[in-house]
C-alpha cells in the first residue's frame, strides 16, 4: 500500500486550498524591506475576525505587555512585522482545518494542545539560545501538521496506526511506522503543505526535519531546536498521562537530544534539559487560558 498511499497523500496535499490571500501578502509584506506599517495594516485590517484575534492574543499573558494593545497600528508599532505574521500564519493553519470531521476517534483538541506545548518549549529554548523566539513558537505549533493531512485522506488506517503505536514508551518513535503503511512520514508530508503554502524556509526545514535534525542543514538551528520540543512535550504528557503507572527516568529521553544538539554545536547536557523541561511545565500552567485565544 505504501508507494500507493505515497501518491494519494501528494495528491490530498495539491487538493488542500492554498492560503487566504490576506496570508499569503501578509508573507509577502513581512519579506519586503521596503513595506510599511500600513502596507502591513492595509491587508489585515479589512479581515475584522483576523484583526480581533490579533488584539486578544497581543492583549493576553503570553506576551505580558504592562500596556493595553488598543488597535492594530499600536499592534504592528509594538509587537512588529515579525510577530504579526508569526500570529496571522498560525491563526490561519488552524483554520484551514477547522472543520475537520469530528467523529470521536481522533482527538483534534489534544493534537493542538501538544502542538501548543511543544510551540511553547520551542520557544523558551529559542530565549535561552538568545535567538529569534516567536518564529519558533510557530514551528513548534505546526511541527505535526503532516498528521492532519494523513488522518484526512487516510482516517482508518491513521487511526490503526495510532492504536497500534499507543503504549507510551513508544509513542514518540511512531513516525518511524509511518513510511511503511504510508509511504511517507507526517514530517514530510507537513514540509510538502507548508511549502504549497509559501512559509519561511525556517519554518519549512523544522517541520520537515523534526524527527532527523542530523539530515538537516546545520545552518539553521530550527531542527534541532523543535526535535528537543517535542521530547520536552512526549516526556511532560507521559508524565501527566502515567497510564501504566510506571516511574521512568526523564533523563533517559534527553540522550537523542544531547547527541544531536552537539552537530549543531550547541553543548546541552542533562541538567540543560531538566531545566527546559521544568519551564516549559511552568509555561504551560501560566499559559493555560491562551491555547484557547489560538484555537
Amino acid at each position: 500500500m505504501s508507494s500507493h498511499a505515497a501518491s494519494t497523500l501528494i495528491a490530498r496535499i495539491k487538493s488542500i486550498p492554498t492560503l487566504p490571500t490576506v496570508a499569503l501578502r501578509v508573507i509577502e509584506i513581512t519579506a519586503d524591506q521596503k513595506s510599511s506599517a500600513n502596507d502591513l495594516m492595509g491587508i489585515i485590517s479589512p479581515d475584522v475576525s483576523l484583526t480581533t484575534k490579533i488584539l486578544k492574543i497581543a492583549n493576553s499573558p503570553f506576551y505580558g505587555l504592562t500596556r493595553e494593545i488598543s488597535s492594530l497600528q499600536h499592534a504592528v508599532t509594538i509587537l512588529g512585522f515579525k510577530e504579526i505574521r508569526n500570529l496571522v500564519i498560525s491563526s490561519v493553519a488552524f483554520e484551514s482545518f477547522k472543520n475537520l470531521k469530528r467523529d470521536g476517534k481522533f482527538d483534534i483538541n489534544k493534537f493542538w494542545r501538544h502542538s501548543f506545548y511543544c510551540a511553547l518549549a520551542a520557544k523558551n529554548i529559542a530565549v535561552d539560545l538568545k535567538i529569534e523566539s516567536s518564529e519558533l513558537f510557530v514551528a513548534g505549533l505546526v511541527h505535526d501538521i503532516g498528521k492532519l493531512a494523513m488522518y484526512i485522506t487516510f482516517p482508518s488506517e491513521f487511526m490503526m496506526q495510532l492504536e497500534i503505536m499507543n503504549p507510551l514508551k513508544i509513542k514518540y518513535t511512531s513516525f518511524e511506522a509511518e513510511k511503511n503503511v504510508f509511504g511517507m512520514t507526517h514530517d514530510e508530508v507537513g514540509m510538502k503543505l507548508l511549502k504549497k503554502w509559501m512559509f519561511p524556509e525556517n519554518l519549512l526545514t523544522a517541520v520537515g526535519y523534526h524527527h532527523r535534525p542530523q539530515e538537516a542543514d546545520r545552518k539553521s538551528l530550527f531542527p534541532i531546536i523543535v526535535h528537543t520540543a517535542d521530547i520536552l512535550t512526549h516526556v511532560y504528557e507521559m508524565q501527566a498521562e502515567d497510564e501504566e503507572g510506571d516511574y521512568f527516568q526523564t533523563e533517559l529521553f534527553y540522550g537523542d537530544a544531547i547527541k544531536l544538539s552537539q552537530s549543531f554545536g550547541i553543548d546541552w547536557n542533562v541538567s540543560d534539559l531538566s531545566r527546559f523541561q521544568q519551564s516549559l511545565k511552568e509555561s504551560i500552567k501560566k499559559e493555560t487560558g491562551t491555547i484557547k485565544l489560538f484555537f
